[in-house]
């Protein structure tokens, strides 16, 4: 019998009747007083699946079933591309910087866990680019308000990745690609039913030589002329990374259900090509970082009494990253060089950054009674932020500590009965921040000045959800939520990344109206979902760049921005050999802002009326659409081997990099239009124990775009092999 995604089966009743398994009873025989034993041919147990279970939340949640992903070559950042609200987007090839956006919201306002544990200390190199689809078993998107234990000053969405509970398994797979592309993945766990005892082990290694073409503006190096765009190739933009997490302890015992000590070892060195956009191009500089991050976790359920649950973890974080930019040289895009007058090619430095991070997560659940329940949680962490940059001995802030503690805390409460349920929580966050900032600035009295801010706000919300049908689910949520800056957006990255030291927190009034239907009738199944989205945000921090020849960014709050937005979703699935899919997002986010401060300024101070009110927010796709095929071929050559044909496209609408309504349209810059295509061809072999995979992206070579009009790459080509070993 075929298992869908949503449902999982054991045999039939008979061919004409199935039981859930609260159904199937002995009968018992009157005359003789006792149960009589009762002959049937086939019995069928019907359960949820995880996902399905997740999907039912009260919560905006979309659940991404890892498991069928674990044969492609996408890494998850690429396979959380295909959710709808979500865009994630990378100024170039493999290990190039990437940001992931959900319904507007971006960067540092999207929280990112672990089996519920904050990534926010994880290190540059441990990140969604890096990591392949075969780490995790499922990956959990909330949108807007989470549940309150997953803690964290999240302002727009979490994600949650959920790894792989198998208890003895290896999972090993080696790709190759166009422009000089090698992955490694080795996943596995091992334990020991009599003992407890359990190792669990992840570990990836990536390269790229990432010298794809690009179209980019030509400069002549010794009369400055513009000779217009070319074809080039990127000729410095190598990248290595590697990581390893390890976890090993005792499971399933009186007093620990899980008791875990474990460390994550990462690093990466990678080449800069380009600043924040193509005009400008670099030959020399590079960055290199390395992580080192103990952790102990620990869980119980039934603590002390029963229906109490307590889950604890705690890390410590070491990561050193060096930026090094000090030749003295010029080169433009086809890789001709000449000597320079000054050292640096974009900013002259040769720095490492030393960030310390302590982090707690406690997390307290208790039910009540059958329909009761309630959740505590607490996170706590502490960065120290040091820089030391060879480059400027004098420099006032060299090995000068920098530092963001914070403290969240969330209190949640659900009822629940067979039709709907409900949640209400509070949560309260604290911020202190010891950091310099420079003042007067182009003055003889130009010093850094020591600044200490106190933050503190207190947020709320609420989400329920009703089953108007069996298949037919209605959800609502509500939150005010707010989110601290983060030792980035304020401390700066020593290089392209610059400092602000007066970032505000963020608030935001999240609303999510949405409708789910699900239904399975025989060998069909159909999953359909549309959502509104409103949010009200105030404070918004945006990241801003500027299009120099050598352009820098920043992050600026922006007094108020309000979106209203709609995202839809279609999925259908025919036996085990069809499945189609298909997604759009609409975002309208707008400045509604109407006046605007101006403080220390040279120029003016006061009030005055806000240009960009009611325009739309640059650098923001607002509409875009995704779409997926494929159909699998059963005992192709050999029974229980498959071979499975995939498509799937992208679509984004063109969007500003400024303002819409400042500048003359003819000199203002966009990212165009654009519409991608993959294909993919996998064989499974031995009831998938062996597996082939090759993959087209970019099928049609397009011109395609995401920050700042940074190109990334064009038709490439790679294949995949992947063993899975595993042992109940």
């Amino acid at each position: 019998m075929m298992l869908s995604s949503q449902m999982v089966a054991a045999k039939t009743v008979s061919p004409s009747t199935k039981l859930n398994s609260e159904d199937i009873t002995a009968s018992k025989d009157s005359s003789k007083g006792y149960f009589s034993e009762q002959n049937l041919d086939n019995v069928v147990v019907i359960a949820k699946s995880k996902a399905r279970k997740l999907q039912e939340q009260a919560y905006a949640v979309s659940v991404v079933d890892l498991s069928k992903q674990y044969t492609t070559i996408k890494p998850l950042d690429k396979v959380l591309n295909t959710v709808s609200s979500i865009r994630v987007r990378e100024d170039g090839g493999v290990g190039s910087n990437y940001t992931f956006s959900m319904n507007g919201f971006s960067g540092n306002q999207v929280k990112f866990f672990l089996d519920g544990i904050p990534m926010d200390n994880f290190g540059s190199s441990f990140n969604l680019a890096n990591l392949s689809a075969n780490i995790a078993e499922h990956i959990e998107v909330f949108k807007g308000v989470l549940p309150v234990y997953l803690g964290g000053d999240a302002l727009g969405g979490a994600v949650n990745i959920v790894t792989r509970k198998n208890a003895n398994y290896l999972d090993a797979t080696y790709s190759i690609g166009s422009f000089g592309t090698h992955k490694v993945s080795l996943n596995g766990a091992y334990t020991n039913t009599n003992t407890g005892f359990t190792i669990r082990t992840n570990a990836f290694y990536n390269y790229s030589k990432n010298n794809f073409k690009v179209y980019a503006p030509i400069v002549d190096l010794n009369t400055g002329e513009q000779l217009g765009d070319e074809w080039v190739k990127r000729f410095h933009d190598q990248y290595q990374s590697g990581g390893l997490k390890v976890e090993s302890g005792i499971i399933g015992k009186s007093w620990a259900d899980y008791f875990l000590v474990g460390a994550i070892l990462s690093a990466n060195d990678k080449n800069i090509q380009t600043g924040a956009t193509m005009d400008a191009v670099y030959g020399k500089p590079t960055t290199k970082s390395i992580s080192f991050i103990p952790s102990i976790r620990y869980h119980k359920t039934n603590l002390f009494i029963p229906g109490l649950d307590l889950s604890l973890y705690t890390t410590y974080s070491i990561v050193n990253t060096n930026n090094v930019d000090t030749a003295a040289v010029t080169y433009n895009w086809r890789g001709e060089s000449i000597a320079s007058n000054s050292r640096g090619e974009g900013y002259l430095t040769n720095a490492t950054i030393h960030e310390r991070q302590w982090q707690v997560n406690a997390n307290l659940n208790y039910v009540i009674d059958d329909h009761q329940s309630i959740t505590f949680n607490h996170v706590f962490s502490s960065m120290r932020h040091k820089q030391d940059d060879k480059e400027y001995p004098d420099y006032a802030m060299n090995n000068i500590s920098q530092y963001l503690t914070k403290n969240i805390s969330g209190l949640g409460y659900q009822l629940r009965y067979d039709r709907w349920n409900v949640n209400v929580f509070g949560k309260a966050y604290f911020l202190h921040t010891s950091t310099h900032k420079l003042m007067d600035q182009f003055l003889e009295t130009e010093h850094y000045e020591q600044v200490k801010n106190n933050k503190s706000k207190i947020g709320y919300g609420t989400a329920a959800t009703y089953f108007i049908l069996p298949s037919l689910q209605l959800k609502a949520s509500f939150e005010q939520a707010y989110r601290m800056p983060e030792a980035v957006e304020i401390f700066g990255d020593g290089f392209i990344q610059k400092a602000n030291p007066d970032l505000r927190p963020e608030i935001s009034r999240n609303l999510n109206i949405g409708l789910l239907f699900d239904q399975q009738i025989d060998e069909h199944h159909l999953m359909a979902e549309v959502s509104y989205i409103y949010r009200n945000t105030k404070d918004f921090i945006l990241k801003g760049v500027s299009l120099t020849s050598d352009p820098t960014t920043s992050y600026e709050n922006i007094g108020k921005a309000i979106t209203n937005g709609l995202e839809a979703s279609l999925q259908y699935s025919w036996r085990n050999n069809l499945n189609v899919g298909f997604n759009l997002t609409y975002q309208d986010i707008k400045d509604r802002q109407k006046t605007e401060t101006v403080d220390n300024s040279y120029v003016d101070t006061g009030v005055s009326e806000n240009v960009t009110y009611g325009q739309r927010m640059p650098n923001i796709p607002y509409f875009f659409m995704n779409g997926d095929a494929s159909w699998n071929f059963h005992n192709i050559l050999a029974k229980g081997n498959t071979l499975t044909l995939g498509y799937n496209c992208d679509y984004i609408y063109k969007y500003y990099l400024s303002f819409p309504g400042l500048g003359r349209p003819t000199s203002k810059k966009y990212i165009p239009t654009q519409f991608s295509h993959n294909a993919s061809l996998t064989y499974l072999m031995n009831e998938g124990k062996y597996s082939v995979s090759l993959e087209c992206t970019n099928l049609t070579d397009e011109k395609l775009y995401d920050n700042y009009r940074l190109q990334k790459p064009g038709r490439a080509f790679n294949i995949k092999f992947r063993l899975f070993l595993s042992k109940m």
